[in-house]
């Protein structure tokens, strides 16, 4: 929007300079694009300056509405026209409705639509003041009749149009919808075909406007014009929008009602208009119009609480001021609640003015915002609390990352084979799998029972892309369906390991992850912890290789398992020969927690250590090995490691070596050979009576 100064002084008196007025009008919310200077015809220079106007001040479209800004914001008084008392002075005997009339079939899509005449009209060029005023602001002069139509629609914002009377059939105007493939020319020469969604304004037998956007060329006014009838309509926003995107046709107008124009503002532009037209182009003017205006619209009002005003502006305004703000603006107020709470009644021209929360700005945008102090916010920093569960999924998460593993995240869905194969994993009865009755595709129909098939296809395609080795674990859902249809859904915690060591002076090149990799992993997480998983024998899941798997307990319950895949899923999914994976019942771990972790003092005696090397049968696991050293060195026995297991032809067939690393200690005295000693021939006869084990020499 462009404003010339010296046409805004017609309404507003100000001696402010260009750049003030700028600055002014930027701090309330109207910023400068640009400030020029335009030499007029006769060569006199005069300010313009060109404002972003935002969607919801679609008043500040016009002079009216700019005026209105800077009275407000210099507090001085601003002078309109008020052609209405003079129009009644000036208009012939003939009545508007002789010949004339306007039907509207589309009253949802126009709230308002005027209709005036003025006959007997001599269309020519318009006068200096007319064309500088128009050219000043970048506006092509035609003629006197379309050129008042354009400077009223700078004036008041309100968009008019001047049809040819003669050449409306049957001099009908109908606001109606579009017939479907309607033709229409538009001013500019656009041949269009409309759709049924176009609101188009017609005559008898044709389209003359598309409605709040653009004239016609078959009704256009000319030099050979005599009769004009004068148009000024209130059209849904939405409506104009839209037909103006879809057609392409972006003018001065349909910006205007695409941001809402002042319903009540429209008969006093469409009186302007006409005064000026027959001013300038004489003619006589018809007695009354034809106004449809079915549902006139009822002023606005909205609450205004001081408390909350300051609240909000983190200021002290005294209610004084803040009426005083809102009375320059053109705002009616009264008092609620001994002053407390004012009722605003906003006025039409300010359609987007509803809530408590737009007085608000409107009382800081004349306050000044450079005005509003910069504070911090007032307010309590509560210290974030996370739930054991919570706590326990990041802790677990660390873990795994820490040790080198990436988590993944998986569909909940897979397909039905995979589903029936992975059913076992932590199923603690006879279960059924949960189909879905819409899956997204086949091979997405059933909730997953486990893990574990997630993370094997995500290793299928890391490794079929060139990885070497894959690490991924996921904590997730499991679902499953148990007696009488009742649904079980778990969290369960669960990691994969296949291909070969990553490069490392510390490892094997080229050695495969195996069991015992996984089983440092659990430990780790056992230990963070404090939980005790005891290994066990493993039934019950086909897809685990026997004699390299094992059930997991804590607390006496199973809670999950882990060892190598079976030779079966590794062909059927063409994993690498050893895969390992495990998979627990999250929500059962974290039922086995101990509670809060206590501090103990360290032992001031010191440790006495002692090694054991045995031989036994190979079939003996080297857990209850450990097992039934620390029963038979209890309570001075505290810690017992395995630190070398020896298998070779040069031992007896049938037999393994294992050598420990026991710790002894009290919290009392240090401890002495003649005091370690029983204890350690105690535990040399349980391993030779209950495993039938033997010293090594």
């Amino acid at each position: 929007m462009k404003i010339q100064l010296d046409w805004l002084k017609e309404y507003v008196d100000f001696d402010v300079s260009a750049e003030k007025m700028g600055h002014l009008l930027t701090m309330a919310g109207l910023e400068i694009e640009a400030r020029e200077t335009v030499e007029l015809a006769d060569g006199t220079p005069v300010d313009v300056l060109e404002l972003n106007v935002t969607p919801n001040r679609g008043y500040c479209l016009s002079y009216f509405g700019v005026a209105r800004e800077v009275a407000a914001l210099i507090d001085k008084p601003c002078t309109f026209p008020e052609p209405e008392t003079e129009l009644e002075k000036v208009w012939g005997p003939t009545r508007v409705e002789d010949g004339f009339t306007v039907e509207n079939r589309a009253p949802a899509l126009c709230s308002r639509y005027s209709g005036m005449v003025i006959e007997d009209v001599k269309p020519g060029p318009s006068p200096k003041w007319l064309v500088d005023r128009l050219t000043a602001i970048g506006l092509r002069p035609v003629n006197n009749i379309v050129d008042v139509t354009n400077f009223v629609l700078m004036e008041y914002g309100q968009p008019l149009h001047a049809f040819d009377r003669d050449l409306l059939d049957e001099s009908r105007i109908i606001v109606r919808h579009a017939g479907k493939g309607e033709l229409f020319t538009s001013l500019d020469g656009t041949e269009l075909k409309l759709g049924e969604e176009a609101l188009v304004i017609a005559d008898a037998g044709k389209p003359v406007a598309l409605a709040g956007i653009m004239g016609g060329t078959n009704s256009q006014v000319t030099e050979s014009t005599r009769h004009v009838v004068l148009e000024s309509a209130c059209f849904d926003p939405v409506t104009v929008r839209k037909g103006a995107k879809k057609y392409g046709l972006r003018t001065d107008s349909s910006m205007r009602f695409e941001r809402g124009v002042d319903i009540e503002g429209v008969i006093g532009a469409q009186a302007r208009a006409a005064l000026l037209i027959q001013k300038l182009a004489g003619g006589k003017i018809r007695k009354g119009r034809v106004d449809v205006y079915p549902s006139p619209v009822s002023l606005q009002s909205a609450t205004l609480r001081i408390s909350r005003l300051n609240q909000v502006l983190g200021c002290s305004l005294s209610a004084e001021q803040i009426e005083d703000y809102l009375l320059r603006l053109g705002m009616n107020v009264s008092g609620l609640d001994g002053g407390e709470t004012f009722c605003v009644e906003v006025p039409s021209f300010r359609p987007a003015v509803k809530r408590e929360i737009d007085l608000i700005e409107e009382v800081v945008r004349l306050h000044g915002f450079d005005k509003i102090k910069v504070t911090s916010p007032a307010v309590r920093i509560s210290p974030v609390r996370f739930t054991p569960r919570q706590s326990a999924v990041r802790k677990v998460k660390d873990i795994l990352s820490h040790l080198g593993y990436f988590e993944i995240l998986t569909y909940s869905f897979i397909d039905p084979e995979s589903a029936v194969q992975f059913q076992s994993a932590l199923a603690e009865e006879e279960m059924e799998t949960v189909s879905l009755s819409n899956p997204i595709s086949s091979d997405m129909g059933v909730m997953r029972p486990s893990l574990v098939p997630g993370l094997i296809q995500s290793a299928v395609r890391n490794l079929s892309r060139g990885q070497k080795q894959v690490k991924i674990f996921e904590l997730g859902h499991i679902f499953l369906c148990g007696r009488q249809g009742k649904r079980v859904e778990k969290i369960a915690f669960a990691g994969l390991a296949a291909g070969v060591y990553e490069s490392s002076v510390w490892k094997t090149t080229g050695k495969s992850y195996d069991y015992y990799d996984l089983k440092g992993i659990l430990d780790s997480v056992a230990a963070q912890f404090k939980l005790e998983l005891t290994e066990q024998i493993a039934f019950g899941r086909p897809y685990m290789l026997r004699g390299k798997s094992v059930e997991l307990s804590v607390g006496g319950s199973v809670c999950g398992y882990f060892g190598e895949l079976s030779p079966g899923v590794i062909r059927q999914y063409e994993l690498p020969k050893c895969s390992v994976v495990f998979e627990l019942d999250f929500d059962r771990m974290i039922d086995a927690l101990s509670g809060p972790v206590r501090f103990a003092a360290l032992p001031k005696c010191p440790e006495t250590y002692r090694d054991i090397s045995i031989l036994i049968d190979k079939v003996v696991s080297s857990g209850e090995v450990s097992d039934r050293i620390s029963q038979a060195g209890a309570p001075l026995l505290k810690r017992v490691e395995l630190y070398d297991h020896f298998d070779s032809k040069k031992i007896q067939e049938g037999k393994k070596s294992l050598t420990y690393a026991l710790t002894f200690q009290s919290a009392d005295k240090t401890l002495t050979d003649e005091e370690v000693n029983p204890i350690f021939e105690k535990i040399v006869k349980t391993l030779s009576s209950q495993l039938g084990a033997t010293l090594r020499s």
